[in-house]
């Protein structure tokens, strides 16, 4: 697994072992990175990385520039990999890694200044992104020009809205699904 564009482009990542965490694949990162290039400046824009797993949708958005991401995961071992793949990529300056319990902990974050973005990139076997995507929506902790990149299980249909968030993409990538949402008005 590497980053694959951007500053840091070909950094190897390191993630936990076994089947808690499945980092996205590079082509579907790739694929991610250049519908979203046709949307939004990645470059000096905030971001959010929920279940942030190796950290590696977060750390593509570093290395394509973003000026900061906070990365949330519950799992101890899954930010400690998040904060070593932070260092090795010379990305540490610009983030944060929160350890919190995921859709729940959402109200918890704070901000002084909304996200750009939010990567929302929970395990297949749980469904938890229809419910992360739930709460977001309501939450004020993105910008009214928002993008919302939702990874799931190809199988699984999110819906059209969730608060303020529309869907307005969507792409399968052979077991993987990706769902685009943006803000109103966006």
């Amino acid at each position: 697994m590497r980053i694959t564009g951007g500053a840091a482009r070909g950094r190897p990542l390191r993630a936990p072992r076994g089947l808690r965490v499945r980092p996205t694949a590079d082509k579907v990162r790739a694929a991610i990175f250049n519908i979203l290039a046709t949307r939004i400046d990645i470059a000096e824009s905030r971001w959010l990385d929920l279940f942030a797993g190796s950290g590696a949708l977060g750390l593509e958005a570093l290395s394509r520039g973003a000026a900061h991401v906070t990365f949330v995961d519950e799992s101890r071992e899954s930010c400690r990999f998040v904060r070593e793949n932070l260092e090795r990529s010379g990305f540490a300056a610009r983030a944060e890694v929160r350890r919190v319990a995921l859709p729940g902990g959402l109200r918890r974050l704070s901000t002084e200044e909304p996200f750009d973005g939010a990567f929302v990139d929970p395990p297949y076997a749980r469904v938890l992104a229809a419910r992360t995507l739930g709460e977001l929506g309501r939450s004020s902790l993105l910008s009214a020009a928002a993008w919302v990149v939702a990874e799931h299980a190809a199988r699984v249909a999110l819906a059209e809205r969730y608060g303020a968030l529309s869907l307005r993409d969507s792409r399968r990538y052979g077991s993987t699904g990706i769902s685009l949402y943006a803000m109103e008005g966006s």
